[in-house]
């Protein structure tokens, strides 16, 4: 299973009905919003479950920022890069490449 995962996710509610949670303050998409996808784009394109799904932080919703994640799934590990392509008001889009 040594499928590359090159997807870019569209975080808006009409794209697969999953509406980001923008922490106010910081205007960041939390970890877990991530890791949602992050899983999400797994389970799509290597058809299995990850293990495990680990974001060391939120990711700033700011165009060009990046956060890097580590998938564990049954036959290997790898990071991942999320990085924002768009903000427009409480929706961010980013896209999700393996590294």
């Amino acid at each position: 299973m040594n499928a590359r995962i090159a997807r870019t996710i569209g975080t808006l509610a009409a794209a697969g009905g999953l509406l980001l949670g923008l922490s106010a303050c910081s205007m960041s998409v939390s970890s877990d919003d991530v890791k949602s996808e992050i899983t999400r784009v797994v389970q799509e394109q290597l058809q299995t479950s990850p293990n495990s799904v680990d974001c060391p932080s939120g990711l700033d919703a700011s165009v060009g920022a990046t956060l890097t994640c580590h998938v564990v799934v049954p036959e290997r590990s790898f990071d991942v890069v999320a990085k924002v392509t768009a903000v427009e008001g409480s929706d961010v889009k980013f896209d999700i490449n393996e590294v």
